[in-house]
């Protein structure tokens, strides 16, 4: 049974002109052409929008791939539609998806958390509404902004009563950091309510001056070794051992040489670095236990254990731009080729199970 890890809708504008607070809704995220007979979605409060050309191109050979150019009407049916969906599902061999946001990425980092807030809450009642159309298929991922731990707990609340699966976070809360004590709460109704917590990939908006015009593509990578650092050696998966989280569209070649590095701060380094008092096993035990990562195409990531082995979720990333769509099935066999046998075979014979229990 092949179930994509990372998968996303396109938000269709009724999102954000039907589902948005009233309070909100004269600046509701919105339609504009983009002169050259496309649209983008413009995020008021923003210098920032975002094409629609990459969000909805699974499958569109790459020499034809433009950020510019397309209108919704354009984009596939399946990204914002759930019986289109389940056609395009039915035609990748596919059997579910979780599924995060296209324009709430974006909207996530809004410097205006009240506003981001309320399209988050907008777009968590559409997503489960999209999602009650097959619930054992359509794995609907809400989101919360956190603008404070205690509104943070109560959107967690509200997104499990809804019968969405899993919460999706900004990479840093609106005060403090993750590892602050004050966030004990927000993991502590994470587990409760057995939501998987998703970190995803977002499109840089800090600079990095040693990366040059490489920027973009590294940055994400070191966004996720910021903070899975940080969740580590800040204590959180040592004082909340039954938390989850997923670190989606990072790929994971990289993870085993922090862990390395972790490791080897957490032995030779913990007096100086305050460790004593905040975890007491290695980095790895902990990354091991309670963290997942998914992957498309990664190689390097398959062929390293233990974390081919426990570790990964394999995502399709459907309709973006990067989708392994409408050849996933065999781009994963080719993949999974890397792993040991065993694994292999349970994989593709469907007795793996979920992270999110569908």
């Amino acid at each position: 049974m092949l179930v994509s890890g990372d998968s996303h809708v396109v938000e269709p504008p009724a999102v954000f002109r039907e589902y948005l607070d009233a309070d909100w809704r004269d600046h509701a995220p919105y339609l504009a052409p983009d002169h050259v007979g496309g649209e983008r979605y413009v995020l008021p409060g923003t210098s920032r929008s975002v094409g629609l050309g990459l969000a909805g191109s699974a499958g569109v050979p790459s020499e034809d791939l433009l950020e510019t150019g397309t209108a919704f009407a354009d984009i596939r049916p399946g990204a914002w539609q759930p019986a289109p969906r389940l056609d395009d599902q039915d035609a990748d061999g596919v059997a579910a998806e979780v599924l995060y946001p296209t324009v709430g990425l974006f909207l996530l980092r809004h410097v205006n958390r009240e506003f981001s807030a309320a399209c988050m809450a907008a777009y968590n009642i559409w997503l489960a509404e999209f999602c009650a159309e097959a619930p054992d298929r359509l794995i609907g991922c809400g989101a919360t902004t956190v603008r404070s731990w205690d509104s943070a707990v109560r959107d967690l609340q509200l997104i499990s009563g809804r019968g969405l699966k899993g919460v999706l976070l900004p990479l840093e809360p609106a005060e403090g950091c993750y590892a602050d004590e004050q966030y004990d709460a927000l993991w502590a109704t994470a587990c409760d309510l057995a939501l998987p917590v998703t970190f995803h990939a977002l499109p840089p908006d800090r600079r990095a001056p040693a990366a040059g015009p490489g920027a973009p593509v590294v940055l994400p990578m070191w966004d996720a070794q910021e903070l899975l650092t940080g969740l580590v050696f800040g204590g959180v998966l040592h004082r909340w051992p039954a938390l989850r989280i997923v670190f989606a569209e990072f790929d994971a070649g990289w993870v085993p040489h922090l862990v390395q590095r972790l490791d080897h701060y957490f032995h030779r380094h913990h007096r100086w670095l305050k460790l004593d008092g905040r975890i007491r096993r290695p980095p790895s035990e902990y990354i091991t236990r309670a963290v997942h990562f998914t992957f498309q195409d990664d190689p390097a990531a398959l062929r390293l254990a233990p974390f081919s082995e426990t570790n990964l979720l394999w995502a399709s990333d459907f309709p973006h731009a990067e989708s392994t769509w409408p050849a996933s099935r065999a781009l994963a066999a080719a993949s999974c080729e890397l792993l040991p046998t065993r694994l292999y075979e349970e994989f593709f014979s469907g007795r793996t199970r979920s992270l999110y229990d569908i």
